[in-house]
């Protein structure tokens, strides 16, 4: 699930950074809200890695990292579900919004272990 997990963050992250630049290229109306959302799903992925690199260490680094896969999860399944209600169909959006899902559902699955096992 681990090695799952980065890869889906890797992904993530580059989804992210993709999002945020196209943001900033095409420049539409309410922009720089999608560019912080693109931030924040990028720096999410990351600090979900750092979060496995050091083992789930410190707790309280753990513990934010859990509430930020909690609503990236929950974001991820709002954009979903917006996605496949709208007249305007984007793949793209219920790519990213499903990989959101699985990566906050993965973290928290990951991290909680972790905290079980005794590695943190």
């Amino acid at each position: 699930m681990k090695q799952t997990l980065v890869l889906l963050c890797l992904f993530v992250a580059a989804a992210g950074v993709w999002l945020g630049v196209m943001e900033n290229v095409l420049k539409h109306a309410g922009y720089a809200g999608r560019s912080a959302i693109a931030a924040y799903i990028t720096l999410q992925a990351i600090l979900t890695l750092l979060s496995l690199w050091l083992n789930g260490r410190p707790p309280v680094f753990r513990a934010l990292v859990l509430i930020g896969a909690l609503a990236i999860a929950l974001f991820g399944a709002s954009a979903t579900i917006n996605i496949l209600r709208s007249r305007h169909f984007e793949a793209f959006v219920l790519l990213i919004g499903a990989a959101l899902v699985l990566e906050g559902a993965l973290t928290i699955a990951v991290l909680l272990r972790m905290s079980k096992a005794g590695t943190t």
